[in-house]
């Protein structure tokens, strides 16, 4: 295993890390699946809702990355590609925060709540956090 992870790039790194990141608060959260007076399953479900879009938001700044600097000489930035990932990224962010606004501030969908929005926001922050405390302890 450790052989495999020691093969990763750094992108496919880090991605390991907020997997691993969002797996451990989700464990943590687990126990409130049991609190149903307020709705505590909510809890946990929105920070799996979370890391699974900031995953998917980080895929899309590595493919804008890639479209912006390509790996082969020779080859153009494609505008088109990059404007593609970056409106990805925001129309994620905006879906997955609607959703779980919408499960928590209102009682649309016959009271529908299985995502809590801070928990959801919150799932969103470590990918931020991972980049600042990487890019910090890099030499180059």
């Amino acid at each position: 295993m450790v052989e495999k992870y020691l093969k990763l790039n750094e992108n496919q790194k880090a991605i390991f890390w907020l997997a691993i990141i969002g797996a451990v608060v989700f464990v943590g959260l687990c126990p409130l699946f049991f609190f149903y007076e307020i709705k505590g399953f909510s809890y946990p479900m929105g920070w799996l809702l979370g890391t699974a879009a900031e995953i998917l938001s980080f895929w899309t700044i590595i493919k804008m990355g890639e479209a912006v600097i390509p790996t082969e000489p020779g080859v153009d930035p494609k505008p088109l590609k990059i404007i593609f990932f970056i409106a990805l990224r925001f129309i994620i962010y905006i879906a997955v925060l609607t959703i779980a606004a919408i499960c928590t501030f209102t009682d649309w969908f016959g009271g529908f709540s299985l995502f809590n929005f801070w928990t959801t926001f919150a799932g969103l922050l470590p990918v931020q956090v991972y980049l600042f405390i990487s890019h910090m302890k890099r030499k180059d």
